[in-house]
């Protein structure tokens, strides 16, 4: 240990009724909220973010193949085409249109898709989200079965097995006018996504099914759903497949919508409140830098006497000012090191034991979520520490200037 490094701790030991000593324990503190704060935010909005990543991707696919004029014909020949494109894993059929749905109580607005089970659970986690019932009624012959989300069924009043009607708003032209279409469904299962929006909207019959009450021919379909073999490369490979689809064509009827340009607002919002957030707290950091520079200018001031002798001894202007500097940087990462554990031991509670519940109808997950990396750490670890160092180069200056004649005049 070098001598700067001894001096620095010895005038961070405290003392007796010493004034200088309570300030660098305020000085410490501050800075250990600060960094536990930002810690404990940081990895709340970054839970956020993975948890609705999850959810979402979950429940739909990593990208969706869309045609202008409205629906896909011959879509098999466009999955074949599809699946010829680099990073592509597997490809999913599905019909999308809006519909009421009524059971002998009420009538509820739907979401309906048609879905083809077996390669459905390929692209989506559709199945692992089932609560009652099962998906294979999806798949059977001249069968009318539904799936419906959680929320949707009880505001409904039905579970599985229960009836219920869908009537589509577009109907058929009759001698007394044009007259919805309905068709009775039997519920063979719920799901319960943990997303409100989802679980309160969304309804699953099968592809013929749909096919058959939209009035489609069995080779047309509204959409295409695309599973990667990487997350990350979403949006590269929906253009890739985009200009696949549209290669050799006059006009480019096809377009390819990534998960994250499906939910751009949402996430987009996320990051926004992340940075605000940081920059909010990152100021309570600022603010314990400062209590360094006060703590700092009165340790020169009571230790006038004690910077004389080591300068009539040798000491030169520098070494006083690594002495301070040294002091400070003692200060910032025993606070910054206190405050990143306590973070992360408040983050480890939460994430283990769910201490902090949200209710489903607010919010898109139903427990506060932590997500905590090594970089946040790192990077928040180190603003810190950057900010003590850059707290104690004026008082460390000043210190350095102190003249040995003037230190002991009064002595």
């Amino acid at each position: 240990m070098s001598f700067h490094t001894k001096i620095a701790l010895h005038y961070l030991k405290p003392k007796n009724n010493s004034f200088i000593s309570l300030l660098s324990l305020i000085s410490v503190m501050g800075i250990t909220i600060g960094v536990m704060a930002l810690i404990v935010v940081i990895s709340v909005m970054s839970g956020f973010d993975h948890a609705l990543e999850k959810k979402v991707i979950g429940i739909e696919s990593q990208v969706i193949v869309l045609n202008y004029n409205g629906f896909v014909n011959n879509y098999k020949g466009t999955v074949k085409k599809i699946l010829s494109v680099k990073g592509v894993k597997d490809v999913s059929p599905f019909i999308y249109t809006d519909v009421m749905i009524t059971s002998s109580s009420t009538s509820v607005g739907s979401v309906l898709r048609g879905i083809d089970v077996n390669s459905e659970e390929k692209v989506t986690d559709l199945k692992k989200y089932l609560i009652k019932g099962s998906l294979s009624g999806l798949n059977a012959k001249n069968e009318n079965e539904i799936v419906l989300g959680k929320v949707l069924a009880q505001n409904l009043g039905v579970s599985v097995g229960d009836r219920v009607a869908i009537i589509s708003p577009e109907g058929r032209i009759t001698p007394f006018g044009v007259m919805p279409k309905t068709e009775r469904f039997t519920v063979c299962g719920i799901i319960n996504s943990g997303m409100y929006n989802y679980d309160s909207t969304f309804s699953f019959i099968s592809v013929k099914n749909a096919q058959n009450f939209i009035g489609l021919s069995s080779k047309t379909v509204t959409g295409l759903e695309v599973k990667l073999n990487r997350l990350g490369s979403a949006n590269a490979i929906a253009k890739k497949i985009a200009d696949k689809l549209n290669a050799g064509t006059a006009s480019s009827s096809y377009y390819a919508l990534s998960w994250e340009e499906l939910n751009k607002n949402l996430f987009s919002a996320i990051k926004l409140e992340k940075l605000t957030m940081f920059v909010i707290l990152f100021l309570i950091v600022l603010v314990a830098a400062f209590n360094i520079i006060s703590t700092l200018i009165m340790v020169v001031m009571e230790k006038r006497k004690d910077i004389a002798v080591l300068k009539s001894i040798g000491a030169s202007s520098k070494d006083i000012m690594i002495i301070f500097i040294a002091q400070g940087l003692i200060i910032g990462c025993i606070g910054t090191a206190l405050g990143l554990i306590s973070g992360f031991l408040i983050g480890y509670i939460e994430e283990t034991y769910h201490i902090i519940s949200l209710p489903s109808s607010v919010y898109y997950i139903t427990a506060l979520p932590v997500r905590m990396t090594a970089g946040e750490f790192v990077i928040i670890g180190f603003c810190s520490i950057f900010l003590s160092f850059i707290a104690t180069l004026y008082p460390s200056y000043k210190a350095g200037k102190i003249d040995p004649a003037e230190g002991v005049r009064y002595e």
